[in-house]
């Protein structure tokens, strides 16, 4: 057999030097996707599947690990379900658009996440507290009393200690804060033992 000439071999060279090239793009494909997390469920609560995209999003936007950012969610939707039945939780377009630039001046990082899971994020969480300060904030109610047993408790001992009003509503905020705090956890603790909750391995 005769070898082809040198123009013709020049072509095949060419040719295998092609299909190499070609063969190593897609090798480098096929191991990119090999490596690429593939999106999946990670719990269903009440029917509802909890996505890994959705998780990996609270994960970035909050510092938290894997399993803390799933139970966030988990609480979230369980939240979102009840807030969603009240007319005072609905979140309207400016309402939205508040919470999304809100977000991104305190999360920087946040502007190369795609944006319309940031929106479906800001959406829940805006209607999760406009239902908090709805149905909690109008049961928290705190006295003098206990504003100025924290005063005497701080500031007591202190040789020159900050006049009472100058600090007392600092401390009203702060107590009214844990008291809806205790007032939410325990709302999502209620939530979470009339739920259907499961988590996929």
């Amino acid at each position: 057999m005769r070898s082809p000439p040198p123009v013709a071999r020049s072509r095949v060279n060419r040719s295998r030097a092609a299909i190499g090239l070609l063969a190593g793009c897609l090798s480098a494909a096929a191991a990119a996707a090999a490596a690429e997390v593939v999106e999946r469920i990670l719990a269903v609560v009440d029917s509802r599947p909890l996505m890994l995209s959705e998780v990996r999003l609270v994960e970035q936007l909050r510092g938290l690990g894997r399993p803390a950012a799933l139970e966030a969610l988990v609480d979230e939707q369980l939240m979102l379900r009840e807030a969603s039945r009240l007319a005072q939780s609905v979140v309207t377009a400016e309402d939205e658009q508040r919470a999304y630039e809100s977000l991104l001046a305190r999360n920087p990082g946040a502007a190369g996440l795609p944006e319309a899971d940031l929106r479906r994020l800001v959406r829940r969480q805006t209607a999760i507290l406009k239902y908090v300060e709805f149905r909690f904030r109008p049961q928290v109610q705190i006295g003098d009393g206990a504003v100025r047993q924290v005063y005497e408790r701080e500031y007591g001992s202190r040789a020159e200690p900050p006049s009472f009003d100058a600090v007392a509503p600092e401390i009203r905020r702060q107590l009214a804060d844990r008291e809806l705090d205790a007032k939410i956890e325990a709302w999502v603790k209620e939530l979470r033992e009339g739920a259907e909750i499961r988590y996929n391995p």
